[in-house]
């Protein structure tokens, strides 16, 4: 049972901060039942998007640059407390499955400015992120048509096609996400199987083929030195490799934020969420090893487009035009479920009246949050148009996915507190609640929210860029300038404890 704690005594929840649903909102609501566990998992692994965070990752060198060979040992590194909030997220949904996620258990734990602070901050990173991902799109599908002989170099580094290109995937992904929660599944399955296939089976064709080459001298022999993370030197190495590495997991969470679209809503969501954890984490290590075998050192570190040389060197040219076509579905899955989870959380704080009223507008005949939707699409497509006019703005680009790996620690890690917080009497029911729910939810998240402070400490605060700072600025100073004084009610509800496992 849930309860509200307000001057040392209990008193039992009745609904979300005990306020009313808008009258409009009880007309039409998301197509609950539309998704099954398959589903969810799948939007969870193409949101982690392994071909996309390996392109911008690996080949804008942060990772290997960091850590040289001994990437895969970040890689795991980098997983085992990001799994545990998997399970924090598994567990605080199966107390209520709301689709507003970590925005709502943290408001209802914590404080409800916390979790508005959690929610902004995740809807300010997916709108800039749906900048930056349709660019790499357009960058790619230009790369892909120039590869083929279709368009001319100079056609491929056009800002203005660049531009027009990347407006041209958004408008298409923000089509999926209007017209339904299954159109916009069923488009992630042909992405996902494209992004996948490929990349496995590249993966393990380059292993292979450094195994049986006649002239091993090529080659980089496979060391398990590599998976040893005290090769590592440094906090501040081992801090900035794990907000890499937490920025190539982020995404798995979508399918949480999709829990009232899916059927068994408490369960299904948060076991596609741990599902895919391993499912990306076997991809990632596959990858990180069968590009430092099959590719000389030199290539890792100065190679711009790494994905690209790696399918190269394992089969040709024809391989690279695959790998190509695999970070491009990547990229447009990506956005599309950073958009989706976004207009969910931006419909759960509207519902909960923090939020301007049009997001929590559901449209009757496709049962999407479709105001908010576009309107965010809108916010990001004219940051892509701003970018394609001023070169400085770029700089934004080049610079995100730094950025964003101490954002997701920040709001991983507040949830892992959150979940070990709430559950706090309920310890003995279950050894491994305790373990899962609890004890492993809490030490994730102090470990994530030291790697934003040793993030910060190692790069400065001159190392996070303008955008990043105006979002977490307007995060904190929102609710106390102008949420608090119109919405006293939402900001002065208790918090709640849970001394049981499962729901009342």
């Amino acid at each position: 049972m849930a309860h509200r704690e307000t001057a040392g005594l209990a008193t039992e929840v009745d609904g979300p901060f005990g306020a009313p649903v808008p009258e409009e909102t009880e007309v039409a609501t998301l197509k609950a039942g539309a998704l099954n566990l398959f589903d969810a998992t799948a939007v969870a692994v193409s949101s982690t998007a392994p071909a996309y965070s390996l392109a911008s990752a690996l080949g804008s060198l942060v990772l290997i640059s960091a850590v040289g060979l001994r990437a895969p040992s970040m890689i795991i590194v980098s997983f085992v407390p990001i799994l545990f909030i998997a399970y924090a997220y598994f567990h605080l949904n199966r107390r209520n499955p709301n689709c507003g996620a970590s925005y709502t258990w943290l408001s209802e734990i914590f404080h409800p400015a916390v979790g508005w602070f959690n929610g902004f901050l995740q809807i300010g990173i997916s709108v800039i992120f749906c900048v930056q991902a349709p660019i790499v799109a357009a960058t790619y599908s230009l790369s892909f048509l120039q590869s083929l002989g279709w368009l001319s170099q100079a056609s491929a580094n056009s800002t203005t096609w660049t531009t027009v290109l990347a407006m041209g995937w958004l408008v298409l992904i923000t089509s999926f996400c209007v017209y339904g929660i299954r159109w916009a599944t069923n488009f992630q399955w042909i992405l996902v199987i494209i992004e996948y296939v490929a990349v496995v089976v590249f993966s393990i064709g380059g292993i292979i083929k450094v195994a049986l080459s006649a002239t091993p001298e090529k080659y980089t022999s496979f060391h398990a030195s590599w998976f040893n993370p005290l090769g590592v030197h440094g906090i501040g190495t081992i801090a900035t490799a794990m907000a890499i590495g937490t920025f190539l997991f982020w995404g798995w969470d979508t399918a949480v934020n999709l829990n009232e679209e899916s059927k068994d809503p408490s369960r299904n969501p948060g076991r596609a969420a741990i599902i895919s954890m391993w499912l990306v984490l076997g991809i990632f290590v596959l990858n990180f090893v069968a590009a430092q075998m099959l590719l000389p050192r030199s290539t890792l570190e100065n190679s711009d487009d790494l994905l690209f040389v790696f399918g190269q060197a394992f089969a040709g040219k024809w391989a690279s035009w695959v790998m190509l076509f695999a970070v491009l579905s990547s990229t447009v899955a990506t956005t599309q479920t950073t958009l989706l989870p976004s207009a969910r959380i931006s419909y759960s704080m509207a519902r909960d009246g923090v939020f301007p009223k049009l997001f929590g507008s559901i449209s009757p005949k496709f049962q999407t949050p479709i105001k908010g939707t576009l309107v965010l699409a809108a916010i990001s497509g004219a940051t892509i148009v701003l970018v394609g006019l001023d070169a400085g703005a770029s700089d934004v680009i080049s610079t995100f996915t730094n950025n964003v790996g101490a954002i997701v620690a920040l709001y991983y890690g507040l949830t892992g507190l959150a979940c070990a917080w709430a559950f706090r009497k309920a310890w003995r029911e279950q050894w491994w609640f305790t373990v899962s729910g609890i004890v492993l939810p809490f030490l994730s998240g102090i470990v994530l929210l030291s790697i934003v402070v040793f993030d910060i400490a190692q790069n400065g605060w001159s190392g996070m860029k303008w955008d990043i700072i105006l979002l977490v600025a307007s995060a904190v100073l929102t609710p106390i300038v102008w949420l608090k004084k119109r919405h006293r009610a939402f900001f002065h509800q208790a918090t709640v404890a849970y001394d049981s496992i499962e729901g009342a």
